[in-house]
């Protein structure tokens, strides 16, 4: 009854933490949030038009073009995509796979608890910290960074196969690789983070040959299982604006900077407190004796909270893929993680009590009452974002009709359903022509996009500086007309009185093909594809001779 009780109230426990997202759908200041529910919508509008693996993706800048459904990692997509496709709106299909990310975040703290606590009380302290994470919960409601909220859940399923690998079950490899492979497809962060953490375990938890070598069996599966994604992933980086710049911003480390002194910096920095009250109170109060996992517990905890110091600078310079992070405060994750299993690593021993000495018991007593306070106050400090930025219904159906819009074409329902102020404002905006952009991040361009070709809005989110009213301008005397748009395919009808050049509002990039033919069906395309002429600010330009031309874009090596 104890187990079955702990699992439903994981669930319950799950719910409540995901009401505030269910009932607003969409939680509108999050600004990472509109990126990936606007790959998430990419993602399911191409997949609707026949390309069941999509890699570029035209919706962000309307129709400028895209990498990010190549390059960043799909796991979150595919849970928001799929209802997308079935005809589920875009903010119910959000909230529904935002339940997915609070359920293996508490679920998967749950039966880590059952299998590897023996005390009741120390199984409920475990599924309670962790489904009140404030990391957790920032990355769900004030960031929006919900892959790497997914990815943080998996890290108590990956503990969950570590020691089934350490008791020598045979699901524990099984458990491990399939956590990691999530991870690896969630985000680009945590896996970089889950990786060094998973070389600690080796080395902390692991003994012996045997289970060293389920250890690395579990990682080679987890990267062969998920090659189909990030292979292809790397070896079109150098074409792509990285995802993660390199270098770290020095700014951001916990006492340097402007670290702690914003709104976020404080709601980042006081966790650390908690984090290192945590740490005391469990070693007054019941010394350092741990188990295996308790011990890797202390030792992720205790390096996380270093390595968001400036004091670790050379570490960074010393392993350079770790400034892939960008913000150490990253480390939060795992060091969260870390804490809980150390705290809660007392209920593995039956008959673990309290120490008797006085002086132990007040400063337990203290130390208790200011990680609950410094907790939950670093809880009350984004209760705005629970209750202060649900959207009205208004919103919800501008939402709604925003995304609805085809990049590429004319959208007079979504100029008319384009609110003037509020958030959503800041996240889309009309063109000339009448066509609706998202806006976004210049990240997953074609990396030789110049700067001043960007037009900067907000922090994180940008807009192209578009050099003519249209999608497509013939550059000399003539017209031009679409006649058909794909994911993968846009064709055009342009009358050129005189030679010029056709450009178009698409970032150039050599995996778009070009077809011309004169417009008289009689005459066949030209034998080879043509290649795009990159103008001086990135756009796609294609030369034409004076004449009726029919001009095809295709995307892909083969076309």
């Amino acid at each position: 009854m104890g187990r079955r009780a702990l699992l439903l109230a994981a669930v319950g426990l799950a719910l409540i933490s995901w009401l505030p997202l269910g009932v607003a759908g969409v939680p509108l200041d999050t600004p990472d949030g509109f990126l990936h529910l606007g790959w998430a919508v990419a993602w399911a509008k191409a997949v609707q038009g026949g390309w069941l693996w999509p890699t570029w993706s035209d919706l962000p800048w309307a129709g400028a073009g895209s990498h990010a459904l190549l390059i960043y990692p799909p796991l979150f997509r595919l849970l928001v995509g799929i209802p997308l496709v079935a005809g589920v709106p875009p903010d119910r299909a959000l909230a529904s796979g935002l339940l997915v990310v609070t359920l293996v975040n508490a679920v998967g703290a749950a039966v880590l608890a059952q299998h590897w606590l023996s005390q009741g009380r120390w199984r409920w302290a475990l599924l309670l910290g962790a489904v009140l994470n404030p990391y957790f919960l920032v990355n769900l409601y004030v960031r929006g960074a919900w892959p790497e909220a997914l990815a943080q859940g998996l890290l108590w399923w990956l503990t969950l196969g570590l020691l089934g690998m350490k008791q020598e079950k045979r699901w524990g490899i099984a458990l491990s690789s399939a956590a990691l492979a999530e991870v690896i497809l969630s985000n680009w962060n945590a896996s970089l983070l889950t990786a060094l953490i998973w070389l600690m375990a080796a080395g902390v938890v692991l003994r012996g040959p045997r289970q060293w070598l389920r250890w690395l069996w579990s990682g080679l599966l987890a990267l062969a299982a998920t090659s189909p994604f990030w292979l292809p992933a790397l070896l079109a980086l150098p074409t792509v604006r990285p995802p993660i710049p390199e270098g770290l911003l020095p700014g951001e480390f916990f006492g340097s900077g402007l670290a702690g002194q914003t709104s976020f910096g404080r709601l980042i920095w006081i966790q650390a407190l908690v984090i290192c009250l945590i740490l005391i109170s469990r070693w007054v109060g019941w010394g350092r004796s741990s188990d295996p996992i308790g011990r890797w517990g202390l030792v992720l905890a205790g390096g996380g909270l270093v390595l968001m110091l400036p004091v670790s600078v050379p570490v960074y310079e010393l392993v350079t893929p770790l400034q892939r992070i960008q913000f150490p405060w990253r480390w939060l994750s795992p060091t969260w993680m870390g804490a809980l299993l150390w705290w809660a690593s007392v209920g593995t021993q039956p008959n673990a009590k309290l120490s008797p000495s006085t002086w132990r018991c007040v400063v337990l007593i203290l130390t208790a009452q200011a990680a609950v306070g410094t907790w939950f106050d670093s809880l009350w400090r984004f209760r705005t974002n629970l209750v202060g930025h649900a959207p009205s219904r208004e919103e919800i159906q501008a939402n709604r009709t925003l995304l609805a819009c085809e990049p590429l074409l004319a959208c007079p329902g979504g100029l008319k359903a384009l609110p003037k102020t509020g958030e959503l404002s800041k996240r889309f905006a009309a063109t000339e022509d009448g066509r609706i952009a998202l806006s976004g991040v210049p990240d997953y361009s074609p990396a030789t996009i110049p700067e001043t070709s960007w037009n900067r809005r907000l922090a994180i989110f940008w807009l192209p500086n578009w050099p003519q009213h249209t999608w497509s301008k013939f550059l000399g005397s003539g017209t031009v007309e679409m006649t058909f748009n794909s994911p993968t395919e846009r064709r055009l009808l342009v009358n050129a009185k005189t030679p010029g050049n056709l450009r178009l509002m698409q970032w150039s990039d050599p995996r778009w093909k070009v077809l011309v033919r004169p417009s008289d069906p009689s005459e066949g395309w030209n034998q080879q594809p043509i290649e795009l002429t990159r103008a001086p600010d990135g756009w796609t330009m294609i030369p034409l001779q004076a004449g009726t031309w029919e001009v095809t874009l295709r995307y892909g090596h083969g076309s």
